[in-house]
């Protein structure tokens, strides 16, 4: 994870991406710019009282994580999530 490289870690908070007030909506918008530019990503985090900026060299674009059935394994999410 680049951002866990940067150094960014739990607990710390995203307050601006490339000098606008971190939304959702800013973030996809500037991790979509980000794939065609050359410009490092730059992350305000603010870690209790204090603020850092990083700069993380990504171009890759937003990501979504989604999950896979493992068919070896007993499907213990849908006993889980069963209606009672």
């Amino acid at each position: 994870m680049p951002a866990a490289k940067a150094g960014i870690g739990p607990g710390m908070k995203l307050a601006a991406v490339n000098g606008r007030r971190f939304s959702a909506d800013v973030l996809s918008d500037e991790l979509r710019a980000g794939k065609n530019s050359s410009e490092p990503l730059e992350l305000l985090i603010e870690n209790t009282e204090y603020f850092k900026t990083f700069k993380i060299d990504y171009h890759g674009g937003e990501k979504h994580a989604h999950l896979v059935r493992d068919e070896s394994k007993p499907d213990v999410l849908s006993e889980i999530t069963k209606a009672r």
